[in-house]
């Protein structure tokens, strides 16, 4: 891809950073103050590219406090207890938090604790059920859990607003508690052969 392309790409990107429900339109304006001239509709086609790509997933809307009233947002700290199977628990539990609708960020941490979540929910009700069953789940590595719920003053521009339905985290809840239900029931069986 040409030089010139590329920085076609890199000024669409920006506008949708910028604003991630920017018209083509707007952004034909950006672009031309810029000395390039693309149509609404090429604009459109190269931002349908650059999706196929993989270089666009998804638009992400910028965090603002007020999108957080009514909601719970958790901040979760975790440290892991060593075990036989840690780093098959830890593969299943970053997946856990990889594919769960509510989890904002994920990350490992070096010190006291290994891991940190922030996690929202749409109400109490919901983030107390998922904490219950997330520590069900990986009770067998988890060595401190420790919870805060924040009130949000300003929220960090990473943090997407998370719009699943109730309908999506009942699902969610469902397809990992049978999986965890399997797991359990394979490693029953290793055990009882290992005896």
């Amino acid at each position: 891809m040409s030089d010139s392309a590329e920085e076609i790409n890199g000024l669409i990107i920006s506008c949708l950073i910028e604003n991630a429900r920017m018209s083509s339109q707007e952004m034909h304006k950006k672009l031309r103050a810029h000395k390039i001239d693309r149509t609404p509709r090429a604009i459109l086609q190269r931002i349908n590219k650059l999706e196929k790509e993989g270089r666009i997933t998804g638009y992400t809307l910028k965090a603002q406090p007020k999108n957080f009233e009514g909601r719970v947002t958790r901040l979760i700290l975790i440290s892991f207890k060593t075990t036989d199977a840690l780093s098959e628990r830890i593969a299943m539990f970053t997946s856990y938090l990889q594919s769960a609708p509510f989890a904002a960020l994920a990350a490992r941490t070096r010190g006291e604790f290994d891991w940190v979540n922030i996690k929202i929910f749409p109400d109490t009700k919901i983030a107390n059920r998922e904490s219950d069953m997330f520590r069900t789940m990986f009770a067998d590595i988890i060595d401190k859990y420790v919870a805060f719920d924040l009130t949000v003053a300003k929220a960090p521009g990473f943090i997407q607003s998370t719009s699943y339905s109730v309908e999506d985290f009942y699902k969610f809840c469902q397809n990992w508690t049978g999986r965890i239900a399997e797991i359990t029931s394979v490693d029953k069986k290793l055990e009882l052969i290992n005896f």
